[in-house]
């Protein structure tokens, strides 16, 4: 399967065309606890998290999960995370929305005026959003599969053709050769497509990642997730993850970006329920391109 994958994936620039653009809301990740762990979450994905960073590990949820975060970004720039998670069928189906956001934008005059500066045209406001729509489920003991459609809206407030709609899939396989050892591949992005009011139709290079976990040694899980934009301008990223956990706490490190990540995890039972959890999940998180001063993330979290 992974052959198979991998196979389309070295299909896509003929594909793509000359779509180049990025899906910003997409790029900041979720999850405090996948953030820590350097984002190398795509052979994990066990949680609420999953319709973000593996679909496929929808076909391993078999509780209600709820799962939330937010934070401040560069220049004020603030990302909201919903996702909420619930066995259906031989799955679970998860629902999830993801947003950023900028107020008071100024909107200025390309031209000086008697006194020498520019002149406030308007202010307006920014906003994406992000709908993710998921399904996993697993076909054998060994294979899970999964999809995520995405919905798109940006939204530049009183500014003419401002305004954008889109769509975007991402597929997911998970394989479990062994109990301990697990490979997660995904493409996202593989087909995507946004139309702004100005009759401008923008497209995202999809991506591909390729990951590897190993758990359970010595309550140790030990992640490797290698992503690669399907176009020869961009090289291949390398983000791995740490995770030791025990009796409800857990301590994380990866590395991302270039950059260290580190985080720590606290979950208890929730009295009168069957087996019922809340969690709350701390990481460290330098994004350079994203974030140089606001490098907290937290994450709260129910199952039940």
């Amino acid at each position: 399967f992974i052959a198979i994958l991998m196979l389309i994936s070295l299909m896509l620039p003929a594909m793509a065309g000359q779509a180049g653009t990025d899906l910003a809301v997409l790029k900041a990740g979720v999850g405090a606890r996948a953030l820590g762990m350097g984002s190398a979450f795509t052979a994990i994905a066990n949680n609420a998290d999953a319709p973000y960073w593996n679909p496929a590990g929808l076909g391993e949820v078999h509780k209600n999960e709820i799962t939330t975060m937010q934070t401040k970004l560069s220049t004020d720039t603030d990302h909201y995370y919903l996702s909420y998670v619930v066995p259906w069928g031989k799955g679970s189906v998860g629902i999830s929305w993801i947003q950023m956001g900028l107020g008071s934008i100024s909107e200025t005059s390309d031209t000086l005026d008697g006194f020498n500066e520019v002149q406030t045209i308007s202010i307006f406001n920014y906003y994406s959003n992000a709908f993710l729509f998921s399904y996993g489920l697993p076909v054998s003991d060994k294979i899970s599969l999964g999809l995520t459609a995405k919905y798109l809206i940006s939204d530049m407030t009183n500014i003419a053709g401002g305004q954008a709609t889109g769509y975007s899939f991402t597929p997911g396989i998970l394989l479990k050769p062994s109990d301990k050892f697990t490979i997660g591949f995904k493409v996202d992005e593989l087909l995507n497509e946004s139309s702004w009011g100005t009759g401008n139709i923008e497209k995202a290079i999809p991506k591909a990642r390729l990951g590897f976990a190993l758990t359970g040694i010595a309550n140790s899980t030990l992640a490797i997730d290698i992503s690669q934009q399907i176009s020869a301008r961009y090289t291949p990223e390398l983000c791995a993850g740490y995770e030791w956990s025990q009796e409800g706490l857990a301590f994380r490190l990866g590395f991302a970006d270039s950059a260290l990540t580190a985080g720590a995890g606290f979950t208890a039972l929730l009295p009168q329920t069957k087996g019922g959890t809340a969690s709350v999940d701390y990481a460290y998180v330098q994004q350079s391109s994203l974030s140089r001063e606001n490098v907290h993330r937290v994450s709260l979290s129910g199952k039940w």
